[in-house]
């Protein structure tokens, strides 16, 4: 009879039962409401990354007149090989075009002050993603991927699940905090669905887009992504991404030759990203219509394809034939350097995709080149040369996205070889520090949060970091300086901290009303230099630094003032931070976030 009732008040009211529903579930909210709702986030994500391979695979048929049969054999790349070449010429213009008008359809009457990227919904927004924004966006990437693109379809089917993760917190009516979990369990649903990597999705979304693997939020990334994983094998029949041979390292001397490709890979990302930011500069500089300038990077492409066909797309069936090594020498050469001008002028123009997936292509391209090469050098030391181009993808991508430990464990999930492990952890972490000195711990996505805010917001968003915030040193001397030296100008200054170098390198500090107490004891004279009384610095911040990070180190010094330096290794003094002024950053930033 119970059950009955309950029946008929479903059907009377479904709204007011599901309210009870999340009621009931939200009641238990760390333990079975969370599980309820990142089990529908994983649901969700997977189904709309389903739809959205239809929609390609649909425009494709439309643009081509050919349908791509599969991932490897019959993609996109095989049915550019396929058309005659003035067709591959025209097809990224027209898809350009296109894609171009719905995106300035989507500028034009569906932004609002809801956040659209996924990224700056969690970091700075409030957790909600536009219905229609997404929608028409996501379209705008479809019709740039299946005209030939050079670019990753991943970057939309993430979107896409963070979207629906957003619309799902809000239907429950989950607090700011974790209604930005709920669009994090959507993008740990898409990764996973984009890459049949359930590991890699949750550690993607708490790595780069939560920035922290603490175990309440780490736990619902994981349901998403395991969920989503689930739900797509079982809509769809799922193949491995690419098809990758057996990794086997002969000796142990072979790992010193996978460090060197991670320091190559690592100077050689910071110059890639740098392309794309410089391509997507002077296309800016050109004022011209959304449309005609997502046109001009598809002319780009088309010109390019006429002679190299493999850089339409995300390039999937060309990597795993890099990897069965079909591909080589001044050929795979070739595809590698007309890949990169195909996705500058993709992304450049404002193409909406995603990196990752062009990130794996060239450094699957460049490891195998340098594998080919050490086996040309030392053919009786390297056992197997192709191994490298496996590395490389993970290498180049932990460049890339400063985020080393989803970059093993995805290129891990693709191989489901544990052989692979330890290269793969050199290279990964040598090519994630070598690009750190360069990028100052700036990813690819940093860019791509920096203009979208910018755009949303203005500059004060930067205000999440102590960049702004740092100011010039008062006093910094020599270490071979008098203290009757440092006194004498210390009479015109007022200050904490006097910063002790030696040539352009920070090497100590010392605070000046410590050394006047010691000068009154006796303790000290007048004639010493600095570097005999000076403390080393053991605590510094970083541009890059976030300013509940940056708290964190005042307080762990209990200091008023923190120098301010490039990276952990390297401390040229840049200038200082003073305690107060992260204070106030924070407290501005949270009346932003109320």
């Amino acid at each position: 009879m119970q059950l009955k009732a309950q029946a008929r008040k479903i059907a009377r009211d479904p709204l007011a039962a599901l309210s009870q529903l999340r009621l009931t579930l939200l009641g238990h909210e760390e333990l079975v409401g969370i599980v309820f709702w990142a089990t529908l986030v994983g649901i969700a994500g997977a189904l709309a990354s389903v739809l959205f391979r239809a929609g390609i695979r649909l425009c494709i048929r439309i643009f081509s007149g050919y349908w791509p049969h599969s991932e490897h054999g019959s993609g996109l790349v095989a049915v550019a090989m396929r058309l005659p070449w003035w067709h591959r010429a025209i097809m990224p213009v027209v898809g350009g075009l296109l894609a171009g008008a719905t995106l300035l359809l989507l500028r034009r009457r569906f932004v609002s002050a809801q956040a659209v990227d996924y990224i700056e919904a969690v970091n700075v927004g409030d957790g909600r993603i536009g219905f229609r924004a997404s929608i028409l966006k996501s379209l705008g990437s479809m019709l740039t991927i299946a005209s030939g693109g050079s670019i990753g379809r991943e970057g939309s089917m993430v979107q896409l699940a963070a979207m629906l993760g957003s619309r799902i917190g809000l239907l429950a009516r989950a607090p700011v905090p974790r209604l930005r979990l709920m669009v994090a369990c959507g993008v740990a649903a898409g990764i996973a669905a984009a890459y049949n990597a359930p590991i890699s999705g949750a550690l993607f979304a708490s790595e780069i887009v939560l920035g922290s693997m603490a175990m309440e939020s780490f736990v619902p990334l994981v349901i998403a992504s395991v969920i989503s994983n689930a739900t797509l094998h079982r809509v769809v029949h799922v193949s491995p991404v690419f098809i990758v041979p057996h990794v086997a390292v002969a000796s142990n001397w072979e790992l010193i030759f996978y460090m060197l490709l991670g320091v190559l890979l690592g100077h050689l990302a910071p110059p890639f990203l740098a392309l794309l930011d410089f391509t997507k500069a002077q296309i800016v500089k050109l004022k011209l219509p959304l449309y005609f300038q997502l046109a001009l990077g598809g002319v780009a492409v088309g010109l390019i394809s006429v002679f190299v066909p493999q850089v339409w797309g995300n390039g999937y069936s060309v990597v795993s034939n890099m990897l069965l090594g079909n591909v080589f020498g001044w050929t795979l050469l070739v595809i590698l350097l007309a890949k990169v001008l195909a996705t500058a002028a993709t992304i450049g123009s404002g193409g909406v995709g995603g990196v990752l997936t062009p990130s794996l292509f060239i450094g699957s391209a460049v490891g195998a080149l340098f594998g080919g090469a050490l086996e040309w050098m030392m053919p009786h030391v390297i056992s197997q040369p192709i191994a490298f181009g496996v590395i490389g993808m993970g290498g180049f991508l932990a460049a890339t996205t400063q985020a080393p430990l989803t970059s093993i464990l995805m290129i891990f999930e693709m191989t489901v070889d544990y052989h692979v492990v330890l290269p793969l952890m050199l290279t990964c972490v040598t090519a994630y520090f070598t690009a750190k000195v360069y990028r100052h711990g700036n990813s690819v996505y940093t860019a791509t949060l920096a203009q979208a805010i910018v755009a949303e917001h203005g500059d004060d968003w930067r205000v999440r970091t102590v960049e702004p915030l740092i100011k010039p040193a008062a006093v910094v001397v020599p270490r071979h300086t008098s203290l009757a030296e440092v006194f004498e100008r210390l009479s015109r200054h007022s200050v904490r901290r006097v910063y002790v170098t030696d040539g352009d390198q920070l090497v100590s500090w010392f605070r000046p009303r410590d050394l006047h107490e010691r000068l009154r004891r006796g303790e000290i004279n007048l004639g010493a230099t600095v570097e005999t009384v000076a403390e080393p610095v053991t605590e510094a911040l970083s541009p890059e630094m976030s300013l509940t990070e940056a708290l964190d180190a005042f307080l762990r010094e209990k200091a008023r003032t923190l120098p301010v330096t490039p990276g952990q290794w390297r401390y040229t003094l840049l200038g200082e931070v003073s305690r107060d002024d992260v204070l106030l950053a924070i407290r501005d930033r949270l009346t932003v976030l109320k």
